[in-house]
């Protein structure tokens, strides 16, 4: 290949590797909005431990599919350290020279860790729900803020979930691809996100969708017609949760690792809710451009911290440069609240097809001429 097209291709290396970074986090991020939206914008459920649901499907990840992957390579002969914190380094080493030389497997196990996360995440989101089922607006926010919280700790302090405070290493069930590991990571990511937005896009328009609404529009109707509303909400945040869930799997393979405290609220709580907020509630393919705009600010953020932040180290102004990014987003959040709230793409009236509104509509208009 000549000189100076290998130049070019290195000097667009790093555009490269942003555009996959990007390509990552949106695939993730859009999963973890698209559900939110599903249970706030849609169901009225102000879900506020999104994180959480993430966490469940990482933890899931570090506890059970590891210990199950290690189960499998043991029957083929391998030999493991017993003590699960101070021997995953070398445990993993061992899974990823087993699995690399079979693709079959590592795909299935694959596909296993996200059936797995929606399991558990959707029995989390069920007790939540069951849980709090009964409360309302900022009580339901306090509580599930300090589930949240409770989370972490209970993490931070048993081994087994995700090595406690030291953290679990995760085998690498793509190392069979012997191209770049990201490109294939980020193609992975993005399918399991369109496959999310489809189950979230189905549910929204069937019947329990226009339910999920009346619950948000008017309880009251609804519970006099017999419908359990408590019910209800607890199966939005189970399927709710139960999707995000797979964006921990997502995250756990990404990082190849995974620690109590890498489910922070700012970012799998507070970030999904400007980006449904930009994109619009209620509006599923807003959670899609607010997932796009959020993300791009972010990687923004973080490039100008590379840049930027070596060149203020001894001045005041590094201070700043480490709290832009809450800045950023409260004024966003803010500035969508006040001037924009209906988000870049407004939530559309739902149409049921097969039935003539203009009809109904010209019927009631002829009865009341009469």
């Amino acid at each position: 290949m000549p000189e100076y097209i290998l130049s070019v291709l290195a000097m667009l290396q790093p555009i490269q590797i942003v555009l996959i970074n990007i390509a990552v986090f949106f695939g993730h991020y859009v999963i973890i909005a698209a559900a939110l939206n599903f249970q706030f914008g849609n169901a009225g459920i102000p879900n506020m431990s999104s994180n959480v649901s993430v966490a469940i499907g990482s933890f899931t990840v570090s506890s059970i599919v590891l210990r199950v992957s290690m189960w499998i390579a043991g029957k083929a002969g391998l030999v493991f350290g017993g003590n699960w914190v101070y021997d995953n380094p070398s445990n993993v080493s061992l899974l990823n020279s087993y699995y690399v030389h079979k693709p079959i497997l590592s795909v299935a196990i694959f596909s296993f860790s996200l059936a797995m996360a929606l399991l558990f995440g959707s029995a989390t989101g069920w007790v939540l729900g069951k849980l709090s089922g009964r409360l309302r607006a900022t009580r339901l926010m306090i509580f599930l803020i300090i589930i949240s919280d409770a989370t972490s700790i209970i993490a931070a302090n048993n081994e087994v979930i995700a090595g406690g405070t030291l953290g679990a290493f995760i085998p690498n069930f793509f190392a069979w691809y012997e191209g770049e590991q990201m490109v294939i990571l980020a193609l992975v990511i993005l399918a399991v996100g369109l496959f999310a937005y489809l189950i979230i896009n189905t549910m929204v328009n069937s019947p329990f969708g226009r339910l999920m609404r009346s619950v948000r529009d008017n309880e009251m109707t609804l519970q006099s017609t017999g419908k359990n509303v408590t019910q209800i909400r607890s199966q939005v945040m189970m399927f709710g949760s139960g999707v995000m869930a797979m964006s921990g799997v997502l995250l756990a393979f990404y990082y190849s690792f995974v620690q109590y405290n890498m489910y922070s609220r700012v970012d799998y709580t507070f970030w999904p809710w400007l980006m449904i907020t930009i994109g619009g509630l209620g509006s599923n393919g807003g959670s899609y451009i607010g997932a796009l705009t959020c993300v791009s600010i972010i990687k923004g953020l973080n490039l100008s911290k590379q840049t930027i932040g070596p060149m203020l180290i001894g001045t005041k102004w590094l201070k700043l440069i480490n709290y832009l990014e809450d800045m950023i987003l409260g004024l966003l959040l803010l500035v969508f609240l006040i001037f924009k709230p209906g988000g870049l793409v407004p939530e559309k009236n739902l149409v049921i097809k097969k039935v003539d509104y203009i009809g109904i509509l010209s019927e009631k208009e002829s009865k009341s001429e009469r």
